[in-house]
C-alpha cells in the first residue's frame, strides 16, 4: 500500500440493525444452495461424530490401539476369575450363616440377608464384566479387520511411493481415515467379510460404506486428501544455511540460523509476485513500442531474451512498479498466470458508513434474502455458540445483494444495567483479483503481513473500517469485544486480535476463525481462541505453520459427509469445503457435541456478550472500496 493513498471516511455508520433484522425485512427461508445437503441433519451428525480437538481442554484426537484393548480384556478377565473364585469361596459361609438364621435371632437373619445381597450384586458385576469382554472382543475384531482393509487400499507400497510426504498431517489423515472406516462399518453393521464384499466399494472419490453414514446415509471415507499432502509440505522446514542471505529470509525477519518453512518462505514469495506484476504490455515507453511493432510476432522472444540477458528494467512491462526491480526467470515464466490477480498500487480509499437511509443504496438485504440451512440453531442477532458465529458469518456474507460484499460489520449489545460488549464478523474473499472492495487477493497480502507491533492506521482497510464501526458503535476503553471471521476474514480478525495496540485499548475475549490460515498469530492468553477447519479444506495450511495448542487455544476439524457431497463441483479441491455454507453445517454439529474445549470457548462467549430478552442489538457497518493507480485501462 502506497504511503499517498488518500485516504477519505465519508459519513459515520448508524444502527442498521431494524433494516437488516426487523420483522419487516421477512422472514427465514430454507437454503437453496448447491453445496448445502437435503439431509442436512445427516452432515450436522457426522460433523459431530468426526470432529477431532486439539488444545483448550482436549489432550488431541482419539487413537485406537488394539493392543491396548487387548490387555484391557485381559485385566478384565483376570478381575472377572477372581470375583468368580470369591463367589466360589464364599458358598459355604453362606448356606452355614443360612442355617444359624433359621433360630430367628435378629443378627443372623440381617447377617444372612446381608450376604444374600453382597452375593447377588457380585454375581451382577460378574455379568457385566463378561459382556464388557464380548464387546471388547467384537471391537477388537472389528478394528483389527477394517485395519487389514484400508491397509490393503493405502499400503506400504503406495505411501512410501516418492513424493508422499508422510509425515505431520498426512499421518493424521491416515489415522482419521482409520478410525472414520471403523466407525462407518460398525455403524453400518458388517460383521462378516460376506458382508464388507457387498456393502464396501472404492470409487474415484473414496471408500464408500453403504449404510456406514448418519441418518441412514453412505459413509464416504476420503482417505489422505490433498489438503493433508498441501499441509505435509507446505511445514517442511527448509535449511536456513541455504536461504539465510535471501530476500524471502530477510522479509520473515530471520536470523542467521532460524529456519522457516517452505510455506512460509511460499508467501513471501508470493506477496513479491502478486504485488510485483502490475504493469501491463500497454505500459512501454515510445522505443520499446517502435520495436515491439516493427519485429511483430518475433517481439515476445526477442523481449525474453534482452531481459533475461541484462537482468536490467529495460521494458517496463516486465517490470516491478512498487520497487523498480525487474522480475527473475521464475516470475517471468508465472507472469501470464498471475497477471490476472495482480495487485496494484492504490490512489484513494474510501469508507462509507452505512445508515438507514442509504443502505438501499448500498444493496443491504434482508432477513428473506439470507437464508441458513435447515437444522441450524442461530441463537440471536449476537450470537454465544460456535454455530451461532458461523450463522451471523453466512448472515454478513450474504448482507449485500447483487454486488461485492465490501462491507464490515459490528454489532453492539448492552444489558439491563448498561454493560456493552461489541461483536465482530468479518467475511471471506469475495473476488481473486485486486477488485473495488477489500474482500479480495489484495486485502489477503495485506492481511498476511501485519505484525503485532504495527500501529492501528497501518493496519489493512477492512481492520480499519472495524476500528471505525467499533467508535460509530460507541466503544470505550475496556470493552469487550469478540471476533468471528472466515478465510480471510479470519486473517483480519486474527491480526486485530493479535495487534497490542488494540489489545491495550479493548478487552479481546474470544476469537473464532472458520477455514482460515491463522496458525502464525500470537494472541493473549486472556482471549479464548477457537479455530475451526473442515477436514477437506486446502485453505487453512497455506502458511506453512501449524496451530499451536494453548490452555485457551483450540482447533476442530471436522467433516460433513452426506450423500452426493463429493458430486458438488469444487469437492475434491477443497473449494467446496472452504465455502461458508459448509462450514455453517459443520459448526452446528460443532456446538451439539457438548465436547469440553467447545463448552469452555462457548462459556467464554456466553460471558462477554450480554444475550436475552433484556439484552438491546445495535447493528453498524461500513463500506470499503479502492481506486488504484491504472497504467491500462484493461486493468480497472
Amino acid at each position: 500500500m502506497s504511503i499517498d493513498t488518500e485516504r477519505v471516511i465519508t459519513g459515520r455508520a448508524e444502527d442498521v440493525h431494524a433494516t437488516l433484522f426487523g420483522t419487516d425485512s421477512g422472514g427465514r427461508l430454507l437454503l437453496d444452495h448447491p453445496n448445502v445437503p437435503i439431509d442436512t441433519r445427516a452432515a450436522i451428525t457426522s460433523a459431530t461424530e468426526s470432529m477431532r480437538v486439539s488444545g483448550g481442554t482436549a489432550p488431541g484426537g482419539l487413537e485406537v490401539s488394539t493392543e491396548a484393548i487387548s490387555v484391557a480384556a485381559g485385566v478384565l478377565s483376570r478381575v472377572n476369575e477372581r470375583a468368580g473364585d470369591v463367589l466360589l469361596g464364599t458358598t459355604a459361609t453362606d448356606v452355614e450363616v443360612a442355617a444359624w438364621s433359621m433360630t430367628g435371632h435378629p443378627l443372623l437373619v440381617a447377617a444372612a440377608a446381608s450376604s444374600a445381597l453382597t452375593k447377588a450384586a457380585l454375581a451382577a458385576a460378574q455379568a457385566r464384566m463378561t459382556l464388557t469382554q464380548l464387546h471388547l472382543a467384537s471391537a477388537q475384531q472389528h478394528y483389527e479387520m477394517v485395519e487389514a482393509s484400508v491397509g490393503s487400499l493405502f499400503g506400504p507400497g503406495i505411501l512410501t511411493m516418492p513424493g508422499w510426504n508422510l509425515t505431520g498431517s498426512s499421518m493424521s489423515g491416515l489415522r482419521t481415515t482409520l478410525d472414520e472406516f471403523t466407525d462407518a462399518v460398525q455403524r453400518a453393521d458388517i460383521s462378516t467379510p460376506a458382508e464388507f464384499a457387498t456393502r464396501v466399494r472404492v470409487t474415484s472419490f473414496g471408500v464408500v460404506v453403504a449404510g456406514g453414514g448418519p441418518e441412514g446415509t453412505n459413509a464416504v471415507i476420503r482417505g489422505v486428501g490433498l489438503d493433508d499432502v498441501l499441509d505435509s509440505s507446505l511445514r517442511t522446514p527448509l535449511p536456513s544455511v541455504v536461504l539465510r542471505h535471501s530476500r524471502a529470509h530477510r522479509d520473515l525477519g530471520g536470523q542467521p540460523g532460524d529456519e522457516f518453512t517452505l510455506g512460509q518462505y511460499a508467501r513471501v514469495w508470493a506477496d513479491g509476485l502478486l504485488t510485483g506484476v502490475g504493469e501491463t504490455e500497454a505500459h512501454v515507453g515510445p522505443e520499446e513500442a517502435a520495436v515491439q511493432a516493427e519485429l511483430g510476432a518475433s517481439w515476445p522472444v526477442v523481449r525474453a531474451a534482452v531481459n533475461g540477458l541484462s537482468g536490467r528494467s529495460g521494458f517496463e512491462w516486465l517490470t516491478a512498479y512498487s520497487t523498480g526491480r525487474s522480475l527473475s526467470p521464475a516470475e517471468r515464466l508465472l507472469y501470464p498466470l498471475v497477471r490476472g490477480h495482480a495487485v496494484r498500487l492504490k490512489a484513494k480509499e474510501t469508507m462509507t458508513g452505512i445508515t438507514p437511509r442509504n443502505a438501499s443504496d448500498h444493496g443491504m438485504a434482508g432477513l428473506a434474502k439470507r437464508p441458513l440451512p435447515a437444522g441450524v440453531e442461530f441463537d440471536g442477532a449476537v450470537p454465544v455458540t460456535v454455530a451461532g458465529t458461523a450463522g451471523a458469518l453466512k448472515d454478513a456474507k450474504n448482507i449485500v445483494e447483487d454486488r461485492e460484499n465490501s462491507t464490515v460489520m459490528v454489532q453492539k449489545s448492552t444489558d439491563s444495567s448498561g454493560r456493552a460488549a461489541f461483536s465482530v464478523v468479518l467475511t471471506g474473499t469475495e473476488v481473486w483479483h485486486d477488485g473495488q472492495g477489500v474482500h479480495d487477493i489484495a486485502g489477503i497480502v495485506e492481511g498476511m503481513k501485519v505484525q503485532p507491533h504495527d500501529s492501528l492506521d497501518e493496519l489493512p482497510p477492512a481492520q480499519r473500517a472495524v476500528l471505525e464501526a467499533l467508535k460509530d458503535a460507541g466503544i470505550r476503553p475496556g470493552d469487550s469485544v469478540v471476533l468471528t471471521g472466515h478465510s480471510l476474514g479470519g486473517i483480519d480478525a486474527a491480526g486485530l486480535a493479535s495487534n497490542r495496540a488494540f489489545q491495550e485499548r479493548y478487552s479481546v475475549d474470544a476469537l473464532t476463525t472458520f477455514g482460515a490460515p491463522v496458525g502464525g498469530f500470537e494472541f493473549s492468553q486472556d482471549t479464548s481462541v477457537m479455530a475451526v477447519e473442515h477436514s477437506d479444506d486446502m485453505v487453512p495450511p497455506l502458511d506453512g505453520v501449524g496451530n499451536p495448542d494453548g490452555e485457551n487455544r483450540s482447533t476442530v476439524r471436522v467433516d460433513t459427509q452426506y450423500n452426493g457431497q463429493y458430486s458438488t463441483v469444487g469437492s475434491l479441491s477443497g473449494v467446496g469445503a472452504h465455502d461458508m455454507y459448509t462450514y455453517t453445517l459443520g459448526a452446528q454439529g460443532i456446538s451439539n457435541s457438548g465436547h469440553a474445549a467447545v463448552t469452555k470457548h462457548e462459556q467464554a462467549l456466553r460471558a462477554a456478550i450480554p444475550a436475552g430478552t433484556d439484552a438491546n442489538t445495535e447493528t453498524y457497518i461500513y463500506e470499503a472500496t479502492e481506486e488504484h493507480i491504472v497504467h491500462n485501462p484493461e486493468d480497472r
